[in-house]
């Protein structure tokens, strides 16, 4: 459950946002700001401005910004929750509602019970590790070199043979049938009820913000046909969208700035094992977009070590088209002469010094595909090689300098047996092919040339900055909350818009915005654009209050109504124009030129 709001405010209210920076970094007043070093980013000349009066802060360089929870949580890599019980704990602040279990955020009523169930159930299994009956399970972790501290830190437990056992502990706990058939170990019978998990080693799937969502029960006999049992899609469940070991990995992202990506659990223990941290795992299901965009918005280098048998480097390659399309930051891991699986054998065998070395043979897409199409999978016919020409050639219109371009070639000519001056041809033709879309591309929807493309960024431009200052005035004048509700109602700008709802829910309840209260709400709550919302907010929050300026607000409408008519205009010709043959295009936009033309003159 959320924390209190009004207990929130109360902490926040008795802590000094200067002091609870000072605490981690020196920081040094100038005028009536603070300033410091910022922690965020490799700053160098004190970038980062802490404003006492509003209890905000703002990095001017990397943008992080907030308030003083907000760098307690950026700081500690703990979520905004607990950033609220650790700043408490600074200032000497007690009550009995911080001591309470957080299960979920801003969570369906109807799914608490499941959360507080599989909780449960998660320490009834590692509390099964520790029996005489789970000695069987702690020999196989013995056996795999697995520490009492990574058991401890991964949550590691035991699922008792006698599947009855667990159904019956969570029922005296107090939980339904119902509400253990929805957390996914058993399904209700008409009978006897049993945990699909009995017998096996439980390896718990928690999601980013630490709490248990799912299990993989691995076998511990070899008479079970089935080598793992994995929780199905519950309603805290989505196997699509989580990515094994995430809650502690992200906590030394910001520190490391990578991230490796393996495939299963051992793999992510084997990489712990060394120092490395920073590290999640498939849990051998396929990439999902979810997945790709949660590895994007993490904002570091992620470092692809799937298993180096024919299967993970096809894995691999996959996921290069994945990444590539959602412009995400990697290199992959590539040992081609490496003889054994994955990083788990590699440790076992080799030893940690030889892991670290395999983990840390880092090399860029074009190389890896290279080593793959080299190695894994050799190229046999024309078509085969011809494919693979086609493959690198945006690669190499985008090489960096000459040197590397050349390097490239070459290299390709040795893949394929293509010669080296009839893959530069080939280059040469596709970047003409290129040039030519660009050149078509260039033409607007209406024909329009790059001039008027040029010109419609001014007129955004031109719409957004009226928006802002309205949005600008929403944060200091109640008046403005009203005048946006009575006359401009949405923001074109989709932040702009997000930031105005939250203003306006929150005027709803109180007299006047307090930025820090506002920053809560948005920071408590599932927007997944918080953090973006909070740094425009804290931006905005730096600029010079002044009165309210109805005369202001009135032309500033003016140009939002007069950009808004033009953008809609063009969305109409837009759809008049799809399925048209061409000649009744260029008459349906000579119409539409005329008409606009004929406005200005008007003007």
């Amino acid at each position: 459950m959320a924390l209190d709001h009004e207990l929130v405010e109360e902490i926040k209210s008795r802590a000094d946002i200067v002091d609870i920076i000072s605490s981690y970094i020196s920081v040094t007043k100038k005028g009536r700001n603070y300033f410091a070093v910022c922690p965020f980013h490799d700053d160098h000349n004190p970038s980062l401005s802490i404003n006492k009066e509003k209890n905000i802060f703002k990095c001017f360089v990397c943008g992080t910004s907030g308030d003083v929870f907000g760098f307690v949580s950026k700081y500690e890599h703990i979520t905004y929750e607990q950033a609220i019980r650790k700043v408490a704990e600074m200032i000497n602040f007690d009550d009995p509602r911080l001591h309470e279990k957080v299960y979920a955020r801003h969570v369906d009523e109807n799914v608490v019970p499941l959360y507080k169930c599989i909780s449960e159930l998660q320490k009834f299994y590692e509390y099964s590790l520790l029996t005489d009956e789970g000695k069987i399970a702690r020999d196989y972790l013995q056996n795999r070199k697995i520490s009492k501290e990574q058991i401890e830190k991964f949550s590691i437990g035991y699922a008792p043979k006698d599947g009855k056992v667990s159904i019956d502990y969570l029922q005296k706990k107090g939980f339904s049938l119902k509400n253990i058939e929805d957390i996914g170990i058993a399904l209700v019978k008409t009978q006897n009820m049993s945990d699909n998990n009995a017998g096996r080693l439980i390896f718990p799937i928690k999601d980013a913000s630490g709490q248990v969502v799912g299990f993989s029960a691995r076998r511990l006999v070899d008479n079970d046909d089935t080598k793992y049992v994995n929780s199905p899609e519950t309603k805290i469940f989505s196997k699509g969208n989580v990515l094994y070991n995430m809650h502690n990995a992200k906590q030394f992202l910001k520190h490391d700035g990578y991230l490796y990506l393996v495939e299963g659990f051992m793999d992510v223990f084997a990489l712990d094992a060394i120092g490395i941290h920073s590290v999640v795992g498939l849990m051998g299901t396929a990439m999902t977009k979810s997945n790709v965009e949660q590895l994007r918005r993490l904002n570091v280098e992620i470092r692809l070590c799937l298993d180096n048998d024919n299967a993970g480097q096809i894995a691999m390659m996959k996921i290069i088209s994945l990444f590539d399309e959602a412009g995400v930051n990697y290199r992959l891991v590539s040992k081609v002469d490496e003889k054994f699986k994955d990083s788990d054998e590699i440790l076992k065998n080799e030893g940690e010094e030889h892991l670290r070395l395999y983990v840390n043979s880092l090399v860029d897409p074009f190389n890896f595909a290279l080593n793959f199409y080299e190695h894994t999978s050799p190229l046999g016919s024309i078509e085969d090689r011809k494919k693979v020409i086609k493959h690198f050639a945006p690669m190499l219109v985008n090489a960096k300098s000459k040197l590397e371009f050349n390097d490239y070639i070459y290299k390709l000519s040795k893949v394929t047996g293509f010669d080296a001056n009839a893959i530069k041809d080939f280059v040469e033709d596709f970047k003409s092919v290129q040039s030519s879309k660009e050149a078509a591309d260039e033409i607007n929807f209406t024909g329009e040339t790059r001039f008027t493309k040029q010109k419609i960024k001014r007129e955004l431009r031109r719409l957004n900055m009226a928006e802002q200052m309205v949005l600008t005035n929403m944060l200091f004048h109640k008046e403005a909350v009203k005048y946006y509700e009575d006359n401009v109602k949405y923001f074109y700008n989709e932040i702009y818009r997000q930031i105005a709802n939250f203003v306006v829910e929150y005027m709803s309840h109180n007299e006047k915005i307090d930025l820090t209260s506002l920053i809560d709400s948005i920071m408590t709550s599932s927007n997944e654009n918080k953090d973006a919302l909070v740094n425009e907010i804290t931006l905005l929050g730096y600029t010079n209050e002044s009165l309210y300026d109805k005369r202001a607000m009135d032309e500033c409408m003016s140009v939002i109504s007069e950009e808004r008519q033009k953008l809609y205009e063009r969305s109409m010709i837009e759809k008049a124009l799809e399925g048209k043959p061409p000649e009744e295009q260029a008459r349906l936009l000579n119409d539409y030129l005329k008409r606009t033309n004929s406005q200005k003159k008007g003007k």
